[in-house]
């Protein structure tokens, strides 16, 4: 089935309702924080201080992995960028060119 004009108009609708549902969202959790006299810094740190050392330590290679993925991908991608041109053709064994 191919991509059309309606199918990219009920994407960019689906997109906008999430969009102000991220929003709606956003200003209820803003005035949680604010109700119980807190800052988004003050809950980073709490989540962190909760953390064993092995979560930290997990969470640090998780991280590190998927910075060596994500240049991994980079990289492919960049090397597919520059072989886009059209490969020699090759004939059958035994074909003669003309």
């Amino acid at each position: 089935m191919a991509f059309t004009e309606e199918d990219l108009r009920e994407q960019e609708k689906t997109l906008e309702a999430l969009k102000d549902e991220l929003s709606r969202l956003n200003a209820r959790f803003d005035g949680m924080l604010k109700d119980i006299g807190a800052s988004p810094e003050d809950l980073r740190k709490s989540m962190q201080a909760k953390r064993s050392p092995e979560e930290e330590k997990a969470l640090q290679e998780a991280m590190a992995a998927a910075e060596r993925e994500g240049k991994s991908r980079a990289a492919q991608a960049k090397g597919a960028e520059k072989h886009s041109a059209k490969p020699a053709s090759r004939g059958r064994p035994g074909a003669v060119r003309i």
